[in-house]
């Protein structure tokens, strides 16, 4: 009778046991399983030619509810300020910023002369007049009409904006073109059918086109070519995600943000002569415009948390050293 009573014990002791680690195996993690991805209050930063303004997409943050915890920053809750929501202005110290059109615009770029900022609304290559101050938005003048059409850039001259599109493109796929700012002489200069995409273009001072284009299934890569779509020549040699390539100044480096497998997005340069890369921030870094004198602004973020410095606009030498940061967030945080 003791055996019996000594072998049920112990059946019920691994029961019990058994019991307590299926609830510890079935118990919810912390944080559920889904994410939402925040989107950064502050983007497409443009830099002025004159080097004193600096214009940007601002939608503002009024309120982040951490409903699972200040632990669980994938799956805050985010609300936007949308009366506020629009295209600004600051100036390059910080100061006087200000908002100036009451809607966003999509990949802003300004002509040489600063006196037009060329953007994409509705798909369609649009330039609007600019005088220093505000903007004339009775008199925008769209220069496209067929297709999707993005990333416009001008040349040196002012004479030409190349941009990106998939006009009369059998598969969708985009590819460069160019067109004079009368809305004439339209001609696509970099097309690869079968090869993959050539998008993203960015005019340097010596009328050649630096532009990200995949080769095949790989990765993109970074190319450049001259303004008719010759001489093509491959910069970028590597299995990461590159984009948004910018000359600088001088035409001796090319920076680009690159998607890493496992770093996320950061932001580096090249030297076009010799091929030599160098990493230029380590917490995140989304769109970027370059000074006349090749300081950088660009967007710290890394779509994990937006705080008082994630999601604003940061300055930094060409090099990368002295960041220092320019707009800040201003928001509540509810648990």
């Amino acid at each position: 009778m003791k055996k019996k009573l000594n072998l049920l014990f112990i059946l019920l002791s691994f029961i019990l046991l058994s019991l307590y680690n299926c609830d510890n195996e079935t118990e919810e993690p912390k944080c559920p399983m889904f994410d939402i991805v925040p989107e950064a209050p502050y983007s497409d930063p443009v830099w002025h030619p004159s080097g004193d303004i600096i214009g940007f997409n601002h939608r503002p943050i009024k309120e982040i509810h951490y409903t699972y915890g200040y632990d669980c920053p994938h799956q805050a809750r985010y609300i936007y300020d949308e009366d506020s929501t629009g295209f600004w202005l600051i100036n390059a110290d910080g100061t006087n910023k200000r908002r100036i059109l009451p809607y966003q615009l999509t990949n802003p770029a300004w002509s040489p002369d600063g006196n037009w900022i060329a953007f994409s609304r509705n798909a369609q290559i649009c330039i609007m007049p600019f005088d220093g101050e505000k903007f004339d938005t009775t008199s925008i003048v769209q220069l496209t009409s067929e297709g999707r059409n993005f990333f416009p850039s001008w040349s040196p001259d002012g004479e030409w904006i190349a941009y990106d599109s998939n006009k009369d493109s059998p598969k969708g796929s985009y590819f460069i073109w160019k067109i004079k700012i009368n809305g004439l002489s339209q001609k696509r200069i970099a097309f690869t059918p079968g090869k993959g995409e050539a998008r993203m273009p960015n005019w340097g001072d010596d009328s050649t086109i630096v532009h990200r284009r995949h080769i095949g299934i790989g990765s993109p890569e970074i190319f450049e070519m001259d303004s008719s779509g010759k001489n093509v020549i491959r910069i970028t040699k590597n299995d990461d995600r590159e984009r948004y390539p910018k000359y600088s100044s001088d035409d001796k480096y090319v920076f680009f943000n690159l998607q890493s497998k496992v770093f996320g997005i950061e932001l580096w340069r090249i030297n076009v002569s010799n091929n030599q890369m160098k990493q230029l921030t380590d917490s995140g870094a989304l769109n970027f415009s370059l000074s006349p004198y090749d300081k950088i602004v660009y967007v710290n973020h890394d779509f994990f948390r937006i705080d008082e410095t994630k999601g604003t606009l940061w300055i930094m030498e060409a090099d990368g050293s002295n960041k220092r940061q320019l707009t800040h967030n201003h928001f509540t945080i509810t648990k």
